[in-house]
């Protein structure tokens, strides 16, 4: 036996040895275990019998049995690269869990009493917002200030860990408006936009009876949507009674867009054929984050990503449940700041890849 052998046949015990445990642990399942072992049952024999080796080698075409043991191992070695990522995305998402659970029960209890003795007044009223918020003090204010001038009166702000003094001016404005329902649901540490909205998704659709809404709006508080849009979204939703999703689009007769550069827009080009491809919608903004649900809609669709793949999801659920949308004009504002603040065109390739993941590997 070379010392080579005896290298493999002690590594094929140790690692089948920590197989056992890990499976006795719990930190593996039946399925990884018997893939590890049965893997680790081969290099032990064949490091004895090499001669085997060959054999299977010149089976597939190889001349040599290392070249064998370098496929196989690249093979294993995807094999543990999908399999960290799982544990990882199962840990990720089960953190923002706990996270979003404990917040949204929190603020329930705390904003209880006016939430049970509200009564609609106006169309608006039957209307909530949805605002992610995360380091927005420089802008948050004035946009606070422009929806309540609009007449909007219930707001859910999900502060997602801000280390500014976001939240300070949630509370001030909350009591600068006693008249409005303004709902605070605060992460303890940051767990990203995404996983944000779909905190106060969750939160709106478990309390929506107590809540006395009929539609949902998505705004973002960084300056780029304007709320006068809100009226083009009425007009769509009276002219469409029978529409599930109102979907803002910056692309279409009547929209407008500012200040964006080239590099997005040829982004969001290929986002809509991508979006087609991969789930048969036909929208001409996929990822346009103003957009507003009704309550049927909101039962139907389940939002389960963390990550930047939750407008695919959107989109994905739009297919499945088969939902009737309508495509609104909006005009987006880029400034510098929301350019800044908002998603970066690097995170583009990263989305590509979470959409190919989730869709075929998760």
């Amino acid at each position: 036996m070379s010392k080579l052998q005896l290298v493999l046949l002690i590594a094929s015990i140790a690692f089948i040895y920590l197989a056992i445990r890990a499976y006795k642990r719990r930190k593996i399942g039946m399925l990884a275990f018997c893939f590890f072992t049965l893997c680790w049952c081969a290099v032990a024999v064949f490091s004895l019998k090499i001669e085997w080796l060959n054999a299977i080698g010149i089976t597939f075409w190889l001349n040599r049995w290392a070249d064998l043991i370098v496929y196989f191992s690249i093979i294993v070695l995807f094999y543990i690269i999908f399999h960290l990522l799982n544990i990882i995305s199962k840990n990720w998402f089960d953190l923002t869990r706990l996270i979003s659970t404990s917040a949204i029960n929190k603020a329930y209890e705390e904003s209880k009493e006016q939430i049970l003795h509200r009564e609609n007044t106006k169309e608006l009223d039957d209307y909530i917002f949805n605002i992610r918020v995360y380091n927005e003090a420089k802008v948050l204010w004035k946009t606070i200030d422009e929806l309540v001038e609009y007449w909007v009166k219930k707001m859910v702000f999900i502060n997602d860990g801000s280390r500014d003094n976001s939240l300070a001016i949630l509370q001030e404005k909350k009591e600068q408006y006693p008249k409005c329902l303004f709902i605070i649901i605060s992460h303890t540490i940051n767990r990203w936009g995404w996983a944000a909205n779909k905190t106060g998704y969750t939160f709106i659709k478990k309390y929506a009876k107590e809540l006395n809404i009929k539609r949902v709006v998505w705004f973002d508080p960084d300056g780029q949507m304007d709320i006068n849009d809100i009226k083009n979204f009425q007009k769509a939703m009276a002219e469409n009674k029978d529409a599930d999703l109102f979907l803002g689009s910056r692309f279409i007769k009547g929209a407008k867009y500012y200040n964006m550069p080239t590099s997005r827009r040829v982004i969001l080009w290929l986002s809509k054929i991508i979006t087609r491809v991969f789930y048969g919608v036909k929208v001409s903004d996929p990822h346009n984050g103003y957009r507003v649900y009704t309550l049927p809609a909101l039962e139907k669709i389940e939002i389960n990503a963390d990550w930047m793949h939750y407008a695919n999801e959107i989109n994905e659920q739009i297919a499945i449940h088969k939902l009737k949308f309508v495509e609104v004009p909006v005009n987006i504002r880029y400034t510098d700041y929301s350019l800044w603040k908002g998603q970066k065109n690097s995170n583009s390739w990263k989305l590509g890849l979470e959409m190919i993941y989730q869709k075929f590997f998760s």
